[in-house]
Order: C-alpha cells, then sequence, then structure tokens
C-alpha cells in the first residue's frame, strides 16, 4: 500500500505541476517525457514547459530507455541485459550487445543500436531474445546516441554526433543495412549533443540535449531542429515519449492508474 501511495502522490504533484503551467485543458495533449539522466535518476518531464517531477532509479548508467504503449518502460543495461524499469527493475533478457546507444519500441519488441558493432537488432519480447540483427553501414565516424523508429514507414532514425554541438540524423530505409546522412541538427544547448530521439504519437520527432535537457523537434526530411523548451542541467542520457495521446487533463490520471494495476499483478 505504501508502495502504490507513493506513485498516487507523485501522480497528484505532476497534475499540479501542469495545471500551473497552464496546460490542463481539454484537448490540449503536451509531450510526456521519461528521461534517464547520468546519476541514474528518472524523470517525468512536461517536454513543452520542461518542468519536471522524479519517478525512480535505474541501478546502473544507461545510454537507452524505451516506452511501450501499455506503459512499460525498457533499459539495458552495461551487460546488455534487457530490464523492465517501470517499477523496480525486473530483467527481461540478453542481448549479446554491449555498447547499447538506445531502445526504441515497435510491435511487440524493441530496436537498438549497438555502438561496439554498428549492428541494428530486434529483440522480441514474446520470444525474450535478438530475432534480426544486421551491420550498418553508417557515413562516416561518430557516436550512434538515439534510434526511433517511425511506425508509419518501418523507417530507423539514428542521432548521431563527432563531438560537442556537431549532431547529425541518419535514417535506415525499412529493409536495408545503409544509412543515409539526412542533414545535421542545430543544437543550441551549449557543450552539448542530443543525447536521444523519439517519435511521438503524432508521428513528430523529438530530440533532446545532454546538458541542459533542452527539447526540439526535428525534421525527418532536413535534419533541421525546433526549438521547444530548456531545462534545468541533468546530463540526459535516454529519453521514452508517450506514444498514447491523451488530454493533459486526463493524462495524469491514466498514469497513475496504469502505475497501480501494474503493481498488484
Amino acid at each position: 500500500m505504501a508502495f502504490n501511495l507513493r506513485y498516487i502522490v507523485i501522480m497528484l504533484r505532476f497534475s499540479f505541476l501542469l495545471l500551473g503551467a497552464g496546460l490542463a485543458s481539454f484537448g490540449v495533449a503536451a509531450p510526456m517525457a521519461w528521461v534517464l539522466n547520468t546519476n541514474t535518476t528518472l524523470d517525468v518531464v512536461n517536454a513543452a514547459t520542461n518542468a519536471d517531477i522524479p519517478y525512480g532509479n535505474t541501478p546502473w548508467t544507461s545510454y537507452s530507455l524505451a516506452r511501450s504503449p501499455s506503459g512499460q518502460l525498457y533499459s539495458a543495461d552495461p551487460l546488455g541485459v534487457i530490464f523492465d524499469v517501470t517499477g523496480p527493475p525486473i530483467p527481461v533478457g540478453p542481448t549479446g550487445y554491449t555498447q547499447i546507444a538506445d531502445l526504441d519500441w515497435a510491435s511487440n519488441g524493441l530496436w537498438g543500436f549497438d555502438n561496439a558493432t554498428s549492428d541494428l537488432f530486434f529483440f522480441d519480447l514474446g520470444l525474450l531474445s535478438v530475432t534480426y540483427s544486421a551491420n550498418i553501414t553508417l557515413p562516416g565516424s561518430g557516436t550512434i546516441t538515439g534510434v526511433a523508429h517511425e511506425a508509419s514507414t518501418g523507417d530507423i532514425y539514428l542521432c548521431g554526433n563527432n563531438g560537442l554541438n556537431n549532431d547529425k540524423l541518419l535514417r535506415i530505409a525499412n529493409s536495408t543495412t545503409t544509412a543515409v546522412l539526412v542533414g545535421s541538427m542545430a543544437n543550441g544547448d551549449a557543450f552539448s549533443y542530443f543525447s536521444d530521439i523519439d517519435f511521438d504519437a503524432s508521428g513528430t520527432l523529438y530530440a533532446v540535449s545532454w546538458f541542459h535537457r533542452y527539447f526540439y523537434t526535428v525534421s525527418t526530411t532536413t535534419g533541421a531542429t525546433t526549438f521547444v523548451s530548456a531545462g534545468p542541467h541533468r546530463d540526459v542520457t535516454a529519453m521514452a515519449l508517450n506514444p498514447v495521446p491523451e488530454p493533459a487533463s486526463f493524462a495524469v490520471l491514466g498514469l497513475g492508474v496504469l502505475a497501480l494495476r501494474r503493481r498488484r499483478r
């Protein structure tokens, strides 16, 4: 009961946070982001305003975070084992990869990219194993930091960088193994880089910066970024957007019910 009460209190606090930001009106749906930080803390963030509340912790630093439509959060530990981190971490299964740049939800599974091998892989949550992997030809050097699956096309987008404030957007067309350069991603968060990208429920691609948690929308045709909000110093390592479109006035209630349902199983 005490554990469930904690999550009720968190959701109630977040509802007041949204009301204070002037977003709790019918028909207005603010993108909600779950973000993981270098210090292993998880926050829930209103991407439109950058207002946040604590959500929990992971036992390890990770660069991957994905959210399912039913509300589960997934992250990989440094050994490449995927965990359900919606509540207390629960191991799901090993990937065989140890430098996972990110994970992103797709139908009954997770897409991931490994920087050590340049492999794109799919982890099937039904079979609890990697069922697809392919070595990806990348245009030039750099470090991949984000993976985003576009549901409408099946294409995979990657964000990467060649150092601070030198970010780029790449696209892997469905059923291919070559990443093409879409374009540069301008980042106004000085001495930073984009640590993750993700599509929201409307199909808009978002990016988040590492240092001060700036949110941007990103053009999938040019890589051009549009500023959304600036946040505090957080050293963000990963992000997952809420895939379910909800009016902001109902979003917190839905999250609270989901949290309680999951913890009563």
